[in-house]
C-alpha cells in the first residue's frame, strides 16, 4: 500500500532557527554582505556567470561568480499591479 502524504515525516526547517542548540546547526558569524552598485546584466556582460539560483519571494535569486567573487542578486520582476514597470536587480557582494 503507498504511503500518503499523512505518512511521510516532515523533514526539518532550514537552515534551523531559533536558539536550537544541536550539533548541526551552524554559528551565526559576521558575514560580508556589501551593496554592489551594479545590475545582474552588467555583471555577467563583464564574464559573470551563475553558479547557482533559486525562486524567492519575488523573484529568482542568483549567485554570480565574476573575476574571483561571489555576488547574490535577487530579481524583481515587472509587475502591473504596482508601479514596477521594468525588472531590477539587487546585488551584494560576499567576498
Amino acid at each position: 500500500m503507498p504511503a500518503s502524504a499523512q505518512d511521510v515525516p516532515s523533514s526539518p526547517q532550514w537552515p534551523l532557527e531559533g536558539p536550537v542548540k544541536t550539533p548541526s546547526k551552524a554559528l551565526q558569524v559576521p558575514t560580508k554582505l556589501d551593496p554592489v552598485n551594479q545590475s545582474l546584466t552588467d555583471i555577467l556582460n563583464s564574464g559573470g556567470r551563475i553558479v547557482s539560483s533559486y525562486i524567492g519571494r519575488t523573484g529568482p535569486v542568483v549567485t554570480v561568480m565574476a573575476k574571483g567573487k561571489y555576488t547574490v542578486c535577487v530579481l524583481v520582476g515587472q509587475n502591473p499591479q504596482t508601479d514596477q514597470n521594468v525588472a531590477t536587480s539587487e546585488c551584494y557582494a560576499l567576498n
